[in-house]
């Protein structure tokens, strides 16, 4: 079954029930957990937002990084742009920031990485590159 969630999220967010999934989805949010999409465009996308009780309560002395995550009703802004089909069912459609900053300092592009590892590898349709 498909799930999404983030390191800041303590694990999943949303999940998909046996009775009610969608395969084309990355489920339902999970009981205690809100999440709405900030500044849709015209056809619903715009920045997955997340609350709840288990969501983070900050960054370890980071402060400013702190307060960069949450919009001003606490809700954690995650970087990754989606969708709510039905009202419900999130669906991921891409980043917010299309870079990952690597340990060394450089610039990483994720889509091409990704692109390339679906070409060469077809039944891994769905992948996505993730920097530490």
């Amino acid at each position: 079954m498909n799930m999404y969630g983030l390191s800041e999220t303590t694990g999943t967010s949303t999940i998909s029930h046996s009775q009610d999934f969608s395969l084309h989805h990355a489920g339902q949010n999970m009981a205690g957990t809100h999440i709405k999409i900030a500044n849709p465009d015209e056809k619903g996308e715009g920045e997955i937002t997340i609350f709840g009780r288990h969501i983070m309560m900050g960054y370890l002395k980071n402060e400013e990084a702190t307060k960069e995550c949450f919009d001003a009703n606490g809700y954690f802004k995650t970087g990754d742009k989606g969708r709510l089909d039905k009202g419900r069912f999130l669906k991921i459609t891409g980043r917010i920031k299309e870079l990952i900053i690597g340990a060394g300092g450089e610039n990483i592009a994720p889509v091409p990485i990704e692109d390339a590892f679906k070409q060469h590898c077809p039944a891994c349709s769905n992948i996505m590159v993730v920097g530490e």
